[in-house]
């Protein structure tokens, strides 16, 4: 009896635990089973985001000058850490990194300090297999630039969260952005990635394809660099654009950065191609007639009192063809005069300027001209020829588009596939031929003779404008912005061609000598490049008139002005 009673006890004892366990069992399968399950999954089975690849930046034929590639990056998680140094000690030979560069990242980083970035597949999964506590493996996505550095400006960067921080990548961030992946983890005890399921298919990103064509990128980016270091320019700008549909073919920059496009986004003063404005409206307006003579002073020409200006090459009577030609600003101040401050301000807007042109690139400048009301005699006669008028290098080149497209204003564009956008006629198809011709004379026999093309007829201008001297906050006695404008073939123009040097240093100061030839070198790869069939008569010297004169070297871009009219802003 008493061994029943005690046997009866022991039994007792031993199951007096089970009745507890078994309430809490019940209340842990039934009553918070969702919520355990809950924690587990949030613990073991997880959804990641991964940023997924951007869209590849193309040219107008389809190489590729950016993309995303993978590579992986590398993190320490410091809870699951015990041994600081041991982990260092570990990761050193694996990351080919030293020791105490491993704990200084670690001991200055947050509770997951990032290692080692850019990891190649191979050494992604030696840490991976490798298995050290706390380590984390992540794949991301990193942009390469194919070509080097080759369009940077127009390209512009992405940042380290991979979205665009300028140019391209920054104005069209939303397309080139893809949808992020979902990837889902189980991972252990240890947080190590034991499991990993592509959750959703992710679609590859649609190319981005630019009007930009890596060719004469290239090549206008190699004649710059090289014009650079001859002249020691201090900025610079070669742009290419189809008259016929306003696409953009190149824009390069000196000096080149990807976080800056000048041709897009600098503000100058362009001096004597600004009479391409001054020249057309008075032409369409009939103020002027190809005929008619305008009386040059022999060079010197009081406009104010205390206010005289120069032309370096002294004329008589010159007709408007004439006053392009040797590029006279007494000629072009007295034609302006007679068209006018309000219809001067009209047909420089109309030609684009003072206004976005509207590409598809952030920053874009709009320039300035002085309001109408502040368009005194001697303000309209300096911004007949360029000066007190901002401007940027993209507006002065669709403008020249223009009158190389019949006088038909079109969008500039860069992105390809964009439909061509007619934004307004400028000057009727009868000035506008007159306008060709007259250029096409300030190549053959003026301060555009350096850019002739043998076989081919050239029409454009020069221009040179003295440079605000950021010191005196006057115009500059030394450093002059010197440029040529002009499109080819001029019978059915393909190209028109921008170039800027920005104070060039040495004698060849002027857009004669320091722009001029360089588009010369552009539009003979151009030609080369394309096999465009010339259009000069065969025989060049078989026209003896005036329009086929001896050239003459060195002419009016060059001009001298009183203090009074330095300072005009």
């Amino acid at each position: 009896m008493e061994t029943r009673r005690r046997l009866s006890l022991a039994a007792f004892l031993a199951l007096l635990p089970v009745l507890p366990l078994s309430l809490r069992l019940a209340e842990l399968q039934v009553v918070e089973h969702r919520g355990l399950l809950r924690r587990a999954d949030d613990e073991l089975d997880r959804m990641a985001v991964v940023a997924a690849p951007r869209a590849p930046i193309l040219d107008r034929n389809g190489e590729v000058l950016a993309e995303s590639l993978p590579t992986w990056a590398c993190f320490l998680d410091k809870r699951m850490i015990n041994n600081p140094q041991k982990t260092a000690e570990e990761l050193s030979a694996l990351l080919g990194m030293s020791t105490q560069e491993i704990l200084s990242r670690y001991h200055n980083g947050g509770r997951f300090p990032w290692i080692k970035s850019g990891l190649d597949y191979a050494q992604a999964a030696a840490l991976k297999k490798a298995r050290v506590d706390g380590l984390g493996v992540v794949s991301r996505e990193a942009r390469f630039y194919p070509n080097g550095a080759l369009a940077d400006n127009v390209l512009g960067m992405v940042g380290s969260d991979g979205h665009g921080l300028s140019g391209i990548e920054y104005s069209e961030d939303a397309r080139l952005e893809a949808a992020p992946i979902k990837i889902q983890l189980i991972r252990d005890g240890a947080g190590h990635a034991i499991y990993e399921d592509t959750a959703q298919d992710a679609p590859a990103p649609t190319p981005l394809a630019l009007t930009i064509d890596r060719n004469i990128q290239f090549y206008a980016e190699q004649i710059l660099d090289e014009a650079a270091k001859k002249l020691s320019i201090r900025n610079g700008v070669i742009a290419v654009e189809n008259p016929r549909t306003g696409a953009i073919l190149a824009m390069a920059d000196y000096p080149p950065t990807p976080l800056r496009n000048d041709a897009v986004q600098e503000m100058y003063e362009p001096g004597s191609v600004f009479k391409l404005v001054t020249s057309g409206a008075a032409l369409n307006e009939g103020v002027i007639t190809p005929q008619e003579t305008f009386f040059c002073n022999n060079g010197a020409y009081q406009i104010a009192p205390g206010v005289t200006i120069h032309d370096v090459e002294p004329q008589q009577e010159l007709t408007i063809a004439g006053i392009l030609r040797y590029s006279s600003n007494i000629g072009i101040s007295k034609v302006v005069a007679k068209l006018g401050p309000a219809k001067f301000y009209s047909y420089v807007r109309a030609f684009g300027f003072t206004n976005k042109t509207g590409i598809d690139f952030p920053g874009e400048t709009s320039g300035q001209l002085r309001p109408l009301s502040e368009m005194t005699p001697v303000n309209l006669a300096a911004a007949s020829y360029g000066y007190g008028v901002g401007v940027s290098p993209l507006q002065v080149l669709a403008a020249y588009s223009a009158v190389a497209n019949g006088g038909v204003l079109m969008q500039p564009h860069i992105i390809d596939g964009d439909e061509p956008e007619r934004i307004r006629r400028v000057v009727s198809a009868q000035t506008d031929a007159l306008l060709v011709k007259m250029f096409e004379g300030v190549v053959e026999k003026g301060t555009g003779v350096p850019a002739q093309i043998p076989g081919y007829l050239v029409a454009g201008k020069t221009g040179t404008a003295r440079m605000i001297d950021p010191k005196t906050r006057k115009y500059s006695l030394k450093a002059y912005n010197a440029s040529f404008v002009g499109f080819l073939p001029a019978s059915r123009p393909r190209w028109t061609i921008l170039v800027l040097m920005g104070d060039p240093k040495g004698p060849r100061h002027f857009g004669d000598e320091a722009a001029a030839p360089y588009f010369g070198q552009l539009a003979r790869r151009l030609i080369a490049m394309s096999g465009v069939a010339p259009d000069a008569p065969a025989d060049p010297a078989a026209d003896q008139s005036d329009s086929r004169a001896k050239p003459l070297p060195s002419l009016q871009d060059r001009a001298v002005f009183s203090a009074a009219l330095r300072v005009a802003p």
